[in-house]
């Protein structure tokens, strides 16, 4: 019988997958431009995605529904945890919706945001697997 753990496993590499689809063939990064006269830096990051075609919203709005339901599931796994694990939980989620939702990033280009989401995925399963 499969356990929690490799059902997660198999939806984290589904997920990875789809993602690192959507990140290289669906999305990319504005680059800043030099000529504008104000720049707004905001906490978040100071470059934009640019705008998806239809088959890559529909994709964005797949890996948000995948991811969520994921989450769903490793979150009450962890919830007893140490304040510690529990921050880094919360903050590879962030990672990794920001990237899904195309919010404001810092990255310079989709392979490095697309690098930084599968690192957070990776490493929810890591403190998953260090508590089973």
């Amino acid at each position: 019988m499969e356990t929690i753990l490799d059902y997660l496993d198999l939806r984290a590499k589904e997920i990875k997958d789809s993602l690192t689809h959507f990140m290289l063939n669906h999305s990319s990064i504005e680059p800043r431009k030099p000529y504008d006269e104000i720049w707004y830096v905001d906490p978040e990051g100071d470059r934009y995605y640019a705008a998806l075609d239809s088959v890559g919203m529909k994709m964005q709005s797949y890996l948000s529904e995948c991811y969520e339901q994921f989450y769903s599931m490793l979150y009450p796994l962890l919830k007893d945890q140490p304040e510690d694990v529990l921050s880094k939980i919360t903050k590879s989620k962030e990672v990794i919706t920001r990237t899904i939702d195309h919010r404001l990033t810092f990255c310079d280009n989709t392979k490095h945001a697309l690098h930084l989401a599968l690192v957070a995925l990776e490493d929810q399963l890591k403190l998953l697997k260090a508590i089973g």
